[in-house]
């Protein structure tokens, strides 16, 4: 197989997940951002809370 075909065949299978997938309504893109921001502050007020603490117990 050479690459134009395997380009080919990506194409055509991009084209497949397309065509079977379906837009989010409001409230559920919505609801995933609210997930998404929820959980990147999350994990930044971890990773400051960790970084606190190793510099406090450091020195």
């Amino acid at each position: 197989m050479g690459l134009t075909d395997r380009i080919k065949k990506l194409r055509e299978d991009w084209k497949r997940i397309v065509s079977v997938a379906k837009k989010p309504d409001k409230n559920m893109y919505y609801l995933n951002l609210r997930v998404t921001l929820i959980v990147l502050l999350f994990v930044g007020l971890l990773a400051f809370l960790v970084q606190l603490a190793f510099s406090i117990l450091l020195g």
